[in-house]
């Protein structure tokens, strides 16, 4: 204890001076600390912002502004961007070919942003290119065919993909593959496990069928089937050689189902405002074009029927089931029957039942070489 007044003073001023420099020590931790918390949130939420501008060329995005300054007469073509689109997409290399078929003056770019897919069907339903209805500026979308979409915006019934969307071969975990082996029709099919995203049109088809269909967010998808907790995730052929990498990264078991192919009708249109008729007879007029000259074939077989898709497929020793698609039927009957790269009629009457006679096909030949 100190002995007098004045060291008792200097005991006090010094205990004072020690807590208020704790004190002055602590506050700046927390304010380093906030400062911390906010850095790293910044990172973490700015490439989830910036996702709406990644992976693609500014040379391939036509902006709003941008199109306000087109010479008179020429076309926008803003395709709505989905994320993970590029340059290189089939629907984006599809659109240029088609529009250079057109014979229209016309302009091309992705949108300048990816944009929730409502607010885009909404947009283009307004009938408006630009303004308060459509600040996007986008003038074409390609999405699944739809009764209800058919009717509110204006498709060019002319299948995208042919109906290949429509071929599903499936990923499983590699000790579930003898029990895959035994599948022969839709009643084995309806004894197992399938999976797929939440809110996903497949489902609806899936479960139609009387198939038990298992839904999850899209990021447990291949931990489930790692784990053993479904049998089968049954995806479109074009989509699988994009997963293959996302297969490899979630584990060693997973692997594609060589034994099936579940088919039901389903397909993509392009689809543009009800009120832009120019544009919608321009790709009319290119696609059908671009099928009488063979490039679009040709279009097909380079970004789609892939020597890796060729390789890790091999349709022709699977197991076709076929599934009905009602609502499919009704969106798809205005198709003319030469677009069709898939024999929807002949699967849908049993007439093919095995990859095999898939394979004997013209247009789906070079997907089995």
């Amino acid at each position: 204890m100190p002995g007098s007044f004045p060291e008792a003073l200097d005991h006090m001023l010094s205990n004072r001076l020690s807590a208020r420099s704790k004190q002055g020590a602590k506050a700046l931790t927390t304010t380093l600390i906030s400062i911390l918390i906010l850095l790293l949130g910044a990172l973490i939420v700015q490439p989830r912002l910036g996702q709406r501008r990644l992976f693609i060329d500014d040379r391939h995005v036509l902006t709003p502004v941008e199109v306000e300054a087109l010479p008179a007469g020429t076309l926008p073509v803003v395709l709505d961007r989905r994320l993970g689109q590029t340059e290189t997409s089939f629907a984006y290399r599809l659109l240029q070919l088609v529009m250079e078929r057109s014979g229209e003056p016309y302009a091309i770019g992705f949108s300048s942003e990816v944009f929730p897919q409502d607010e885009v069907m909404n947009a283009l339903a307004s009938g408006l290119q630009k303004g308060d209805h459509n600040s996007t500026g986008i003038t074409v979308g390609a999405y699944g065919a739809g009764v209800q979409l058919n009717r509110r915006l204006r498709p060019i019934r002319i299948p995208i993909s042919g109906g290949l969307l429509g071929l599903r071969a499936g990923w499983t975990n590699a000790s579930q593959q003898p029990l895959l082996a035994e599948v022969r029709d839709l009643k084995d099919l309806r004894q197992l496990l399938l999976i797929q995203g939440l809110g996903w049109s497949d489902v609806e088809i899936l479960d139609a069928a009387g198939l038990r269909t298992y839904t999850t967010a899209p990021h447990y998808l291949f931990r489930l089937l790692e784990n053993q907790r479904v049998q089968l995730f049954p995806r479109g052929i074009a989509e699988l050689e994009g997963e293959s990498q996302e297969v490899h990264r979630s584990g060693r078991e997973i692997v594609l189902d060589p034994h099936l192919l579940v088919t039901y009708p389903f397909a993509g249109f392009f689809y543009v405002s009800p009120a832009n008729p120019r544009l919608a007879k321009a790709i009319e007029t290119g696609f059908e074009r671009a099928i009488a000259d063979g490039s679009y074939q040709a279009l097909l077989e380079e970004v789609i029927f892939t020597p890796w898709l060729r390789r890790h497929l091999k349709l022709r020793d699977r197991q076709v089931i076929h599934l009905r698609n009602p609502e499919a039927a009704l969106a798809l009957a205005d198709v003319d029957p030469r677009h069709w790269i898939v024999p929807w009629r002949a699967l849908d009457q049993k007439q093919i039942t095995r990859g095999s006679q898939l394979c004997a096909l013209p247009r789906l030949r070079e997907l089995c070489l």
